[in-house]
């Protein structure tokens, strides 16, 4: 992804921050033109608890007699149900409701919902010297009323809030309950549609393409895969760009759950504000979870949607991208992808903004800590290793299209989906080889 300025360690601040307003200026002339951003329209607060219970009655999960709904208020609806505007802050309310009809009592962990929750009153804290004294002790009182209670006796349901920190895209509601025999766990997702984020633009299109994917056995799968190409390209299809070298197999909507609950955050279409939020982030060292990325394309075709793991500094990440395969087994979706690792900025004429984000020639390591994300999260049924990517040696590295120097021992993470979470020595390995084809 490139990004608009490199700096140099010694720069002053102003100047640092004036070339990055230059690089955002060149960035935004390379992205798409687009309207102005839309204006949320406050909502009565009646038809805002209308819409997000509406919502609950879909994200609903059942174990042992116990049931959980859950809903994500958006920003329009939460500044109109606390009359706080509650987003700007980086807030995020999530609305509970727990049905306890067994015969013991449990309790909700919000450490699992969101190890960094938000107490009512530190909500309210938030907007001391914005709001008038009467109206913040109105809003923090409706902010401890409203707040979820930890405890559910038999018997019993209780409803309210969890003040979260802000997820954009897809929202995943981890919500586990203490009883006296063990621990009910409970996933929930919601979608935060915005039209923001690239993996929404050509969902459609993707669906119809699924339909009409040629079906492969497990066993056939390797073969296939060795045959794609090697690398990315250019929009041209002429220079060849980072490897190729991770497959997922999995329904679209698992994919995403299982990348998110593993750590791995969305990415912004490139447009004026998110340039502008990369710029800020740039210019004063911090992160940015959602930053856009640049197209990189298969077959003539950018990818279908690209994720990150973001760090402290915008310029070290990692991400990857996903293109949607062809091919199907087991009725899943098969998309091929990239992955690699950003540890820093350069200069240079081989990007349109004259800088770009460095990778970390070892992209084998970026593969496997994309395994790693997934054992820990659980969401591992089956991987292996599959050939198809050129080797390449540390003495020999090839290069991206950004002249980035990697080498790699040429073979391609190849990893089944799970839907359920299951233990990490649970997942089971899968090896092929050109006798078993």
């Amino acid at each position: 992804m490139t990004l608009p300025y490199a700096c140099q360690p010694r720069r002053s601040c102003a100047a640092r921050l004036a070339a990055v307003v230059l690089g955002a200026m060149l960035l935004v002339a390379c992205a798409s033109p687009g309207g102005p951003a839309a204006v949320a329209t406050p909502m009565a607060a009646a038809d805002s608890a209308t819409a997000y219970l509406e919502r609950a009655r879909t994200q609903v999960s059942t174990h042992d007699q116990v049931s959980v709904r859950a809903s994500v208020l958006r920003a329009a609806e939460s500044q109109a149900h606390f009359g706080l505007p509650l987003a700007d802050q980086g807030v995020q309310p999530v609305w509970l409701q727990i049905e306890n009809r067994s015969r013991q009592p449990h309790w909700l962990m919000r450490s699992f919902l969101d190890a960094n929750y938000y107490a009512p009153r530190e909500v309210a804290r938030l907007f001391k010297s914005q709001v008038p004294a009467d109206s913040l002790r109105a809003a923090e009182a409706r902010l401890i009323d409203d707040a979820i209670k930890l405890h559910v006796a038999p018997g019993h349901t209780v409803s309210g809030f969890v003040y979260t920190t802000m997820d954009r895209g897809l929202k995943l509601m981890n919500v586990d309950l203490l009883g006296l025999g063990g621990v009910l766990h409970f996933d929930l997702t919601e979608d935060q549609p915005d039209g923001s984020f690239d993996y929404e633009a050509s969902r459609i299109r993707r669906a119809t393409e699924h339909q009409s994917a040629r079906t492969v056995t497990v066993r056939q799968l390797g073969a296939e895969i060795e045959r794609m190409p090697c690398c990315t390209t250019d929009a041209d299809g002429k220079g060849l760009g980072d490897p190729l070298n991770i497959v997922l197999v999995g329904a679209e909507r698992d994919v995403l759950v299982a990348l998110v609950r593993a750590g791995w955050d969305f990415t912004e279409t490139i447009s004026a504000a998110s340039v502008g939020r990369m710029a800020s982030a740039f210019a004063f060292g911090g992160g940015y979870r959602t930053s856009p990325v640049s197209p990189l394309f298969v077959n003539g075709r950018p990818q279908d949607l690209a994720m990150q793991h973001a760090r402290t500094d915008i310029a070290q990440r990692s991400h990857l991208r996903l293109w949607l395969s062809p091919l199907q087994v087991e009725g899943q979706p098969v998309w091929i992808g990239q992955i690699s690792r950003d540890i820093g900025v350069k200069v240079t004429t081989l990007s349109k903004t004259l800088t770009t984000h460095v990778i970390d020639p070892q992209v084998d390591h970026a593969r496997f800590r994309l395994l790693e994300t997934l054992l820990h999260s659980g969401n591992v049924a089956r991987w292996g290793y599959v050939d198809g990517v050129e080797a390449a040696s540390r003495e020999h590295p090839r290069t991206n299209l950004t002249a980035d120097p990697y080498f790699t021992d040429g073979k391609r993470l190849v990893v089944f989906i799970s839907k359920t979470p299951r233990a990490m020595d649970q997942a089971e390995f899968i090896s092929w080889t050109r006798s078993g084809r």
